[in-house]
């Protein structure tokens, strides 16, 4: 990146701000406050969220758009007429709750007129309404307050009284407060509330087919502007508010054509590479296959500006314990089938998710088919074609696939953690020159040298040539991890610093190291469940020759489809996991970077 600085003058300010939206490189660095106390600008952010919340909403009615919707029309008034709907709806959803309430209190008494209740009070007769437990009533209370058993329900007992105007009815029971209509027509309120609300979802239907263009046209505008009037406001002035000052970052290799772009709009301008300790934006630039990986990258953190970009370095490992962890061929033949055929069926944003799991299915196709596994089906124990052999030959040595890739998980975690101090020595040495990766070169030295050393000794090579390599991996890995790791302390100070560090690092890749077994556990258990519902299938099925099959389909269907589900959600989460923790921890990884956003037009 380089950084840019400009001087204009304040009337020539939007014009050449404009221009350089139009030429869509610029990154603008955003100042605290951003001018967010402007009542225009705050104004604008509330249409925003008004639009984002329409487009939401009506995203979730799944209504296919009709071929001529178009975007020549008021979208402002399709969002005031859509939000007006929403708050139709919304009191007739209160109306029918209220009526629904009613009706669950009128039940129990039947259809009656209040007509008739009101005549016989003009009669002098009062009607009292009571509800009671039916173990509480008393089978004198018909003659003693002329009471009547309107019906029983469950446990309840619901009576009214007829007694003479004024008289006091003192029984033991429950008032009942009823609303002032009969049940049917409460019943007749309600179908019209719900048929409106029916007529406000056809409306929704056809607003989400005919208008969504309008209204993302509309959400493009509102955001350009606001982006536009945000950078405005927030730009400081200088010289009694005469020239105003911008500042902003542009990918170096676009910084010739930029320059030449801004000789031919006459402003001052100055250009520099960027101090590392302002925040710089970051634009990864990865190739086809990392590239998938970089939404995994983003839910943890961007690489500063200082450091690598670790999506390159993870992602084959992430690909590999993804396979690893579902370890099923036949589900890694779901997955690539599942994202291959929907990359060509949904929105731009989720052609890379789907591209992303058709590649992961691959890789648990290769791991599936390694572990022997197909469906839940064991191709080791049925002794399917080689695999027999291969059982047979392991068997001999008193063991079993899950052995095998026992060892493979430990051993992959191994890779990837030393993987990950190679890195951290890179990354060292790109930010800080090569005197602070002594440090970790050191244990590095120690750590690859002690496993060179082992492996000397098992080949059998020469004790002389075995114990110089020793000698010497011990005084360079000692030297850096003890004496030189860090160039700002003295000797004794680093000793120190060592001694503690040598703890941290045993202790710590011990740990990180036994991480990597859920990558075998998680294989291991997916396998199980499909094993556990095939047994199933095969145990619940009736014996009748057509009713079993259609049976034993449902119940793998079923089966397979939670499995697949929840090891699939196992396979995302945990390498994930091993990534964030695992390797960024020895890789040295700091993250906190800010993504390259460039200043440019949303719709012409």
């Amino acid at each position: 990146m380089k950084k840019y600085t400009f001087l204009v003058y304040h009337r020539e300010y939007e014009t050449f701000l404009d221009a350089v939206r139009e030429r869509g490189l610029l990154h603008v660095k955003e100042r605290k406050g951003g001018g967010m106390d402007d009542a225009a600008l705050r104004e604008k952010m509330q249409l925003l969220k008004r639009v984002s919340d329409a487009m939401r909403f009506l995203h979730t009615r799944e209504a296919q758009p009709l071929e001529n919707a178009g975007t020549d029309i008021d979208s402002l008034k399709v969002l005031h007429d859509f939000e007006a709907m929403r708050r139709e709806r919304e009191v007739a959803e209160q109306e029918v709750q209220s009526l629904q309430k009613d009706i669950h209190q009128l039940e129990p008494w039947g259809d009656f007129s209040w007509e008739s209740v009101d005549r016989l009070a003009e009669d002098g007769w009062e009607i009292n309404f009571f509800s009671t437990s039916s173990r509480r009533w008393e089978k004198d209370w018909p003659e003693k307050y002329n009471a009547f058993i309107i019906s029983e329900l469950g446990t309840t007992t619901y009576f009214v009284t007829v007694t003479h105007k004024g008289e006091k009815v003192e029984v033991d029971a429950d008032p009942v407060r009823l609303p002032e209509h009969s049940i049917s027509y409460v019943r007749s309120e309600l179908k019209k509330m719900e048929d409106k609300m029916a007529e406000i979802d056809a409306s929704y239907d056809q607003y989400a087919a005919s208008y969504m263009p309008a209204l993302e046209q509309l959400h493009l505008k509102v955001q350009q502007e606001f982006d536009f009037d945000k950078v405005v406001l927030s730009s400081p002035r200088s010289a009694e508010d005469k020239v105003v000052i911008l500042e902003g970052f542009i990918p170096e290799n676009a910084s010739e054509e930029f320059d030449q772009f801004l000789e031919s709009q006459g402003v001052y301008y100055e250009s520099v590479y960027p101090d590392l300790k302002e925040k710089v934006p970051v634009l990864l630039k990865n190739n086809w296959f990392t590239r998938m990986f970089e939404t995994i990258g983003d839910l943890y953190a961007l690489p500063n500006y200082k450091e690598l970009d670790l999506t390159p370095y993870y992602a084959p490992f992430y690909w590999v314990f993804f396979g690893f962890c579902l370890g099923d061929a036949g589900y890694g033949l779901v997955l690539t089938l599942i994202g291959f055929l929907m990359v060509g069926r949904v929105k731009p944003s989720m052609k890379g998710p789907m591209k992303l799991l058709g590649s992961l299915g691959l890789a648990t196709i290769i791991f599936g088919l390694i572990s022997g596994t197909v469906f839940g089906m064991s191709l080791y124990e049925m002794h399917f074609s080689f695999y027999g052999t291969l059982a047979d030959r392991m068997a001999a040595q008193g063991k079993t696939i899950n052995d095998q890739l026992f060892t493979l998980a430990l051993l992959l975690g191994a890779i990837q953690i030393i993987f990950g101090m190679f890195i951290k020595v890179a990354n060292e040495k790109h930010q800080f020159g090569w005197k602070y990766a002594f440090g970790t070169a050191g244990w590095l030295v120690l750590i690859v040298g002690g496993l060179l050393v082992y492996l000397m000794k098992y080949l059998g090579v020469n004790p002389l040539v075995t114990n110089i390599v020793m000698y010497v991996v011990l005084g360079v890995g000692f030297a850096g991890a003890f004496l030189f790791n860090n160039p700002e302390r003295n000797v004794f100070a680093n000793f120190g610093v060592g001694l503690w560090d040598a703890y941290n690092m045993v202790t710590g890749v011990m740990g990180d190291l036994l991480s990597y077994i859920r990558l075998f556990a998680l294989g291991v258990s997916s396998a199980i469940l499909g094993y556990v519902f095939n047994s199933l299938a095969m145990q619940l099925s009736p014996d009748i020759p057509v009713l079993k099959i259609v049976v034993m389909i449902i119940i793998l269907l079923i089966g397979h489809g939670i499995t697949i589900f929840m090891s699939t959600l196992g396979a995302f989460v945990h390498p994930m996991r091993l990534t964030f923790v695992e390797f960024y921890k020895n890789s040295g990884f700091a993250g906190g970077g800010l993504r390259y956003t460039p200043f440019k037009k949303k719709i012409s």
